[in-house]
C-alpha cells in the first residue's frame, strides 16, 4: 500500500495550504519557483491521493447517449501534471503558450476515454471544452477504490495548494525560505503544509499497524509451533519404542527403521499442508478482495512452509530414530 507505484510522485512532494482567497498566490509561487532546490511547483484545488469526492459531473457516453459517467474533476494550474511526475500520453499538457487553455480544455484520463467510449479524443469535445491530452491512469483516491474516470481543468482562480516537487533531503532548507517568504505575503495567515508521505502513511496508517502487529505475532506463533512441531514428533518417536525393538528382533535393519519412521511423519506432514493451504488461501482472498489493487498470494510462500514443517519434523524423527535405531532390543522391549 505504502510502497505502491501510484502513478505520479510518492516522494519528495510538499503540499502548502493557501486557504481561501490566497491574493498572493502568483508572486509566492514565483518566489518558489526560484529557489535552486525546488524541481517544479504549481497550484492545485485539491491535494492527491483525493479523501473523497471533490467535484464531478456526468457526460454522456459518445457510443450510447443514454449511458452517463460519473467524471472526477481535479482543477489544477499549468505545470502541476508535471510537478506531480504524471505522463501525459497523448496530446499535450496545458500551456500558457495557448489562450483558451483556461476554462475551454481538458485533459482526460484513459479510464475516462474508455468509459466515455471516445474514439481518436484529442479535439473531441466534453462538456462543452476540448480535449487536448490524455494522462495516464493513476490512483487517484486510494487503493481501495478503482480508477475512476478523470478530467483535469485550468482554473482561474481560487487556487487553494501548491505543489511542491523538491529535491531529495533539502526538505528542511526549503520549509524555512517558503515559512521566510509567508510571513512577507501573508502574516495575518498562519503557515500550514502537508508532505505526500505524510498523507499516504496516514490513509493507511490501520494497515501499517496491523502489519506490524501481524508481524510481531506471527513469529511468536511461528516459535510456539516450531517447539510444538518438535515436541509432538519427539513424544510419538519415543513412544515408538518398543515398536522398533520388535522391528530389530525380526530382522530389520537400522537404515530400514529410521526409514520407516521418516516416511510415516513425512505424510502427516504432507496431510497436514493439503488441509491448511486451501484454509489458508480462502480467508487471506476474502481479506484482501476489500482492495481495489492487491497482490496474489505466491506459490512459494505455500511451499517454504510446507518445507519449514517438514525439516523440523525430519530432522526430529531423524535424530531420535536413529538413536532409538541403535538401542538394545532387550531394552528396547522394556522401554514403557
Amino acid at each position: 500500500l505504502i510502497n505502491k507505484d501510484l502513478g505520479y510522485y510518492n516522494k519528495c512532494i510538499l503540499l502548502i495550504d493557501l486557504g481561501r482567497d490566497f491574493t498572493g498566490y502568483p508572486s509566492y509561487l514565483n518566489t518558489i519557483k526560484s529557489n535552486p532546490n525546488v524541481i517544479m511547483a504549481a497550484g492545485t484545488n485539491e491535494s492527491l491521493p483525493l479523501l473523497h469526492t471533490y467535484v464531478a459531473a456526468k457526460s454522456p457516453n459518445f457510443q450510447n447517449k443514454e449511458i452517463l459517467v460519473m467524471v472526477e474533476l481535479m482543477f489544477v494550474d499549468f505545470n502541476f501534471l508535471k510537478t506531480m511526475g504524471m505522463s501525459i500520453i497523448k496530446g499535450r499538457d496545458f500551456s500558457e503558450a495557448y489562450g483558451d487553455d483556461i476554462g475551454h480544455s481538458l485533459i482526460l484520463n484513459e479510464e475516462a476515454v474508455k468509459q466515455l467510449g471516445i474514439t481518436d479524443p484529442i479535439g473531441k469535445e466534453v462538456g462543452g471544452e476540448t480535449i487536448i491530452g490524455i494522462v495516464k491512469d493513476f490512483n487517484l483516491f486510494s487503493l481501495y477504490s478503482d480508477i475512476s474516470p478523470l478530467a483535469f481543468s485550468i482554473f482561474g482562480k481560487n487556487t487553494k495548494q501548491i505543489a511542491v516537487h523538491y529535491k531529495s533531503g533539502t526538505l528542511r532548507s526549503i520549509l524555512s525560505m517558503l515559512e521566510t517568504e509567508w510571513e512577507k505575503i501573508a502574516p495575518e495567515r498562519p503557515f500550514h503544509y502537508t508532505t505526500i508521505e505524510g498523507i499516504i502513511e496516514n490513509l493507511y496508517s490501520s494497515e501499517k499497524n496491523l502489519s506490524t502487529i501481524v508481524s510481531i505475532f506471527a513469529l511468536l506463533i511461528l516459535i510456539i509451533a516450531a517447539f510444538g512441531l518438535f515436541g509432538l514428533t519427539l513424544f510419538l518417536t519415543l513412544s515408538r519404542t518398543r515398536e522398533a525393538g520388535i522391528k530389530k528382533v525380526f530382522g530389520s535393519s537400522e537404515n530400514a527403521i529410521i526409514i520407516s519412521f521418516l516416511r510415516e511423519n513425512f505424510f502427516l506432514v504432507t496431510i497436514a499442508a493439503l488441509l491448511s493451504v486451501p484454509l489458508t488461501i480462502h480467508f487471506m482472498k476474502q481479506w484482501m478482495n476489500q482492495f481495489a489493487f492487491k497482490i496474489s498470494i505466491s506459490w512459494w510462500v505455500f511451499v517454504l512452509a510446507y518445507l519449514s514443517a517438514a525439516i523440523v519434523v525430519l530432522l526430529t524423527v531423524f535424530y531420535h530414530s536413529h538413536k532409538v535405531s541403535r538401542i538394545n532390543p532387550v531394552e528396547a522391549l522394556r522401554h514403557q
